[in-house]
């Protein structure tokens, strides 16, 4: 019985894909973005179709990866209603040392947890916006 040699079948093709496949595997795994424990898989499919008279075999190569997504980036965002203006507000959620001031973007400074207005506006020039992560 003759064999075939799978380093050399289509003219190294089927070597090539699944190294390149490999490689992505690979990279997806080192990847710090990803779970590092989800299941990666490659699957190479090899499709045969015999001629009529079964002397020829026209044979397609496929390979194909299953690779963890990206893990998701997560945030808080809040919403709300300007008073004055009825406009609907959003920003992302910065989290506060405790009895630590906000500074508004006027430069007026309130407790984050009432909202109350600690401190009358100062000059934009002596503003210093403080975020705490």
């Amino acid at each position: 019985m003759a064999k075939i040699n799978l380093e050399q079948f289509c003219g190294g093709a089927l070597s090539e894909q699944m190294n390149r496949a490999l490689q992505e595997v690979a990279r997806n795994i080192q990847d710090p973005n990803t779970d590092a424990e989800k299941v990666r898989r490659l699957t190479i499919t090899l499709t045969f179709r015999p001629s009529e008279d079964r002397s020829l075999v026209k044979t397609e190569i496929q390979s194909k990866t299953a690779l963890a997504p990206a893990a998701p980036i997560k945030t808080t965002i809040v919403t709300g209603k300007d008073l004055r203006t009825g406009a609907v507000e959003v920003a992302e959620y910065a989290k506060q040392v405790p009895g630590q001031m906000v500074m508004g973007e006027d430069g007026t400074a309130f407790d984050p947890m009432t909202g109350e207005v600690a401190e009358p506006a100062v000059e934009k020039k002596n503003v210093r916006l403080v975020r705490a992560e």
